[in-house]
């Protein structure tokens, strides 16, 4: 569950491209030693997201140039004005092509909402009060809408529930046509016809397995994990369908890719007629959940994200990884053996680089710790100096002394994953330079060739060819005034 319901010009693209090629070119003959960024001259290998919510601090005029590095972005509404007059415009601004979703909970509604104003509330807050929805209020209209125990008790979120106070967070009959629409057309009025509208909605809980989501009992109507999440995606399915219908793109907190039936659900979607924009997996490859330092999921589990990621065709996949350690810090992980922060990080990019869609582009990641757990704008270096370029193929797995090593080539490195044991030597296909995080801003010559690397359990290496492509100085179709023009002295 989503931590979020705790809180409330032509010729200047000329002339930068012909001042890379200058520089490449000139960096060849005299054999500077750039750093790694420069010459690797940073894509955009690693898409990223951020989900920033209500305990974050409020969004300051400065945030912009940060937010605008995001790909894809999930706010609570009421971010909207914390920015001049529009934050949504101040990011765009920057970045254009960026798409920001505003958070809403799908399947579940609180019942001490109904007094917050529009921009305030993250369900559809409707339990007494209509807000003019034409079918009227839930609890006052619509009881039949409340999904109930074997008891005819109406089921509640134990985490987010405190009945001594009076204050539930419920669970809707999300299977049921009449919710479907009556949601749909909620969201109508409080997103897509208000000012803070953006480009779609980050839609909580669209969970397959309700016994991972905390509810007091389970449903009478859908009792086993299949009848629940074959539920689920026809909500799923009918709200994709809806706010396509009015401009809105869906962005689903589906999770559960590391089982059988999570990661049905995700593949079924992802090949209905009316898939989702985006699924969230929050669990993805490492996380922060338990009583360990770093939770690293078994090799099965993992492989099933992997896969499951890279075999989305029409939906969007936004991975999640994250530790209980702060930068720097260390622990223990759930196998007993000592984890890092910055080892945790480059596993969990690792595991997103070997299974993302290479050819589609359509997986993003995320990565937090310590409590900077959707209140914190956070970037790392990593995300804008390491360009391997394209994948030449997908991953392939070598056994070493019982260890399975993954790994993917692209054009300008390889990058290999152990997601079980220690492995003391993997042999590189050809020689090359290993990064790491306390190297990655170093002059690329600086750092040793290798023709092998060692890998201990739970870690990646990201390794960079030696070769170099020729420098292409063709001109393109329609040439810039001057812009490859050789330049003369004198």
């Amino acid at each position: 569950m989503n931590l979020s319901n705790h809180y409330l010009s032509i010729p200047t693209v000329c002339r930068h491209a012909a001042v890379a090629i200058r520089a490449a070119a000139f960096a060849l003959l005299v054999g500077v030693a750039l750093p790694v960024a420069a010459q690797t001259a940073p894509g955009k290998t690693i898409q990223t997201f951020l989900l920033y919510y209500g305990g974050g601090p409020t969004l300051v005029a400065s945030d912009a140039a940060r937010l605008a590095k995001f790909d894809l972005l999930d706010f609570d509404r009421f971010r909207y004005n914390q920015i001049g007059s529009n934050t949504w415009a101040a990011i765009k601004a920057l970045n254009p092509n960026m798409n920001i979703y505003l958070y809403v909970d799908g399947p579940n509604m609180y019942n001490d909402q109904d007094a917050n104003s529009a921009i305030n509330i993250n369900t559809l807050a409707r339990y007494n009060v209509s807000r003019g929805h034409p079918m009227g209020s839930l609890n006052g209209n619509h009881p039949e809408l409340f999904q109930l125990d074997s008891g005819g008790n109406r089921i509640y979120n134990n985490v987010y529930s405190n009945p001594g106070a009076n204050h539930y967070f419920y669970l809707m009959d999300f299977g049921s046509s009449a919710y479907q629409s009556y949601w749909v057309t909620a969201l109508k009025a409080d997103i897509a016809d208000q000012p803070w509208v953006a480009d779609g909605v980050f839609t909580d809980d669209c969970i397959a397995d309700q016994a991972q989501s905390g509810y007091n009992a389970t449903s009478a109507k859908y009792p086993t994990d299949a009848t629940f999440s074959a539920a689920m995606n026809t909500f799923v399915s009918a709200i994709s369908t809806g706010l396509h219908g009015y401009g809105q793109k869906l962005w689903c907190n589906k999770g559960e890719t590391r089982t059988a039936i999570g990661s049905a659900a995700w593949l079924s979607l992802d090949a209905s007629a009316s898939p989702p924009d985006v699924f969230l997996e929050e669990g993805a490859f490492a996380v922060m959940w338990g009583p360990w330092a770093t939770q690293f999921l078994q090799e099965s589990e993992w492989k099933s994200q992997i896969d499951t990621m890279k075999a989305l065709t029409h939906t969007k996949a936004a991975m999640v990884s994250s530790t209980a350690l702060a930068a720097g810090q260390s622990g223990s992980d759930n196998f007993g053996n000592p984890v890092t922060f910055w080892q945790t990080l480059w596993y969990s990019m690792g595991s997103f680089l070997i299974g993302k869609n290479d050819v589609l582009n359509n997986a993003y990641f995320s990565f937090h710790g310590g409590d900077s757990d959707y209140n914190k704008i956070i970037w790392y270096d990593e995300y804008d100096n390491i360009d391997l370029g394209k994948a030449l193929g997908s991953y392939t797995v070598t056994t070493i002394a019982g260890v399975n090593i993954y790994s993917r080539e692209f054009e300008k490195g390889y990058v290999y994953v152990n997601p079980t044991g220690n492995v003391a030597s993997v042999a590189l296909p050809q020689a090359g330079r290993q990064l790491t995080h306390d190297n990655l801003l170093s002059p690329l010559a600086s750092l040793p060739l290798v023709s092998s690397i060692s890998l201990s359990g739970h870690s990646a290496g990201i390794v960079l060819k030696t070769a170099v492509a020729p420098v292409d100085t063709t001109a393109p179709s329609t040439p810039c005034p001057g812009a490859l023009r050789p330049t003369t002295s004198g």
